[in-house]
């Protein structure tokens, strides 16, 4: 079923996630507060809380709407698409588990930027060969948080992130930790450089990132430093969701 130009939905799967709950983004890591107040049924929805007792039809429909400003996004539901030649190589997404993840094939080859959801301003990019969050405030700054988003180098339906500055290197999971690295002397790196993107999980209208080898572990910052690995609650769920933008240097 076509929702809006460029965003299909497919299929009678379980419904996309609602929102959930979220504390209002921070301007910095050191301002980082939280409030216990904050509980399930509290949803953040432009900027501002909204009582999530909205009935599941108009959550959905917010969801897919939302999603239209992200063209050539696709929710898969229960299938895989049909693209011969395509590598498909991800456990994340066998079976069951391809439900309610997200293709950007049409984002695919382009230049974005990803801003951390939890902290406003702040966008991933790699130093000295790390990944992390930080400010941009130079044109240095800029290079390091642009990547090119390519189909995954290990799964088609998912994505790898290539280096605006440093073209054939890519982010890729080592240990938990997220780093920038060519692969030449590693025959894992093309599942460790494949993330699958999922609506997001503080909030339906942004994106997170699933491990393409370890299904429930998700690209997210610590503080300023960038992991994969899995975590419960709202404060994880924040700061594994991530809001694609346009890139700070095209």
């Amino acid at each position: 079923m076509k929702i809006a130009e460029g965003v299909e939905f497919h299929g009678g799967g379980p419904q996309p996630p609602t929102l959930h709950p979220s504390a209002p983004r921070q301007q910095a890591p050191e301002a980082r507060t939280r409030t216990a107040g904050e509980y399930p049924g509290w949803s953040r929805v432009g900027g501002r809380a909204m009582n999530a007792i909205t009935p599941p039809w108009i959550s959905r429909l917010l969801t897919l709407a939302i999603l239209a400003a992200l063209p050539g996004c696709i929710i898969e539901e229960g299938h895989s698409p049909d693209s011969p030649g395509a590598s498909y190589g991800c456990p994340s997404l066998e079976g069951p588990r391809i439900e309610g993840s997200v293709s950007l094939h049409n984002e695919q080859g382009g230049f974005f930027s990803l801003e951390s959801y939890t902290y406003e301003g702040y966008y991933v990019r790699h130093a000295d060969g790390q990944a992390m969050i930080s400010l941009i405030e130079t044109g240095w700054d800029m290079d390091d948080a642009t990547f090119r988003m390519v189909p995954g180098l290990a799964d088609e339906r998912c994505v790898s992130f290539e280096s605006r500055n440093y073209p054939g290197s890519f982010l890729r999971e080592d240990h938990g930790e997220v780093w920038l690295d060519d692969g030449r002397s590693d025959g894992r790196f093309e599942e460790d450089a494949t993330f699958c993107p999922r609506l997001g999980l503080a909030d339906s209208h942004a994106l997170s990132f699933e491990s393409c080898t370890s299904p429930g572990t998700y690209l997210h910052h610590t503080d300023d430093i960038l992991y994969v690995g899995d975590g419960s609650g709202w404060a994880f769920d924040e700061d594994a969701t991530f809001l694609l933008t346009d890139p700070w240097s095209p």
